[in-house]
């Protein structure tokens, strides 16, 4: 236990810029654009909770609406079309099918490189829409692909570590968010 503490401090210890990411969260927000949040597995329900800190945010803070949807959540649609597609064509369709030019899809993955999530992010970059990735181990393809990371280098392996670090991350920031939308105000 001592040791997994320790290593979830160390990574603790080395904080990211994560300014870039609420400034882009937020300017989402007050341009009514969508926000799409994609992961697998434990990265799934972190976008999943991700979605529920978000939606708080415009009664505590807004007029607007937040436009937040996790795409992980309807496993009809999920697996209808890893059925008929593919499991690599999960998140891509379901962009292509909701998304617009000008919204912001936040990827959530410890390895980044997950099929379904680098072809949701050639979905992005190919139709004008923003990605930020939220990454660990080595970063993998979406750590050169994404428009902007958040990345927890780790070494490859350490699901726990990465996806504690993710979920609080994505605490933070939704924290942040509100504070500077009720800061504006």
């Amino acid at each position: 236990m001592k040791k997994y503490n320790d290593t979830l401090k160390d990574y603790y210890s080395n904080p990211l810029n994560i300014e870039k990411a609420v400034e882009l969260i937020i300017g989402k927000i007050i341009s009514e654009k969508s926000i799409w949040v994609i992961g697998n597995g434990g990265s799934a329900s972190t976008a999943e909770h991700f979605e529920i800190d978000m939606m708080y945010i415009k009664q505590d803070a807004l007029e607007k609406k937040v436009k937040v949807t996790a795409l992980t959540s309807n496993s009809a649609v999920v697996t209808a079309i890893a059925n008929d597609k593919g499991y690599e064509h999960i998140f891509s369709t379901q962009l292509e099918r909701k998304a617009k030019k000008g919204d912001l899809c936040i990827i959530i993955s410890a390895s980044g490189s997950s099929k379904n999530l680098v072809e949701a992010g050639k979905y992005c970059k190919t139709n004008g829409i923003q990605t930020l990735a939220i990454l660990g181990f080595d970063g993998g393809e979406l750590l050169k692909t994404s428009d902007l990371n958040l990345h927890f280098k780790t070494p490859h392996g350490q699901y726990g570590v990465v996806e504690d670090v993710h979920l609080s991350l994505c605490h933070q920031i939704s924290q942040l968010v509100l504070t500077e939308l009720k800061n504006r105000k």
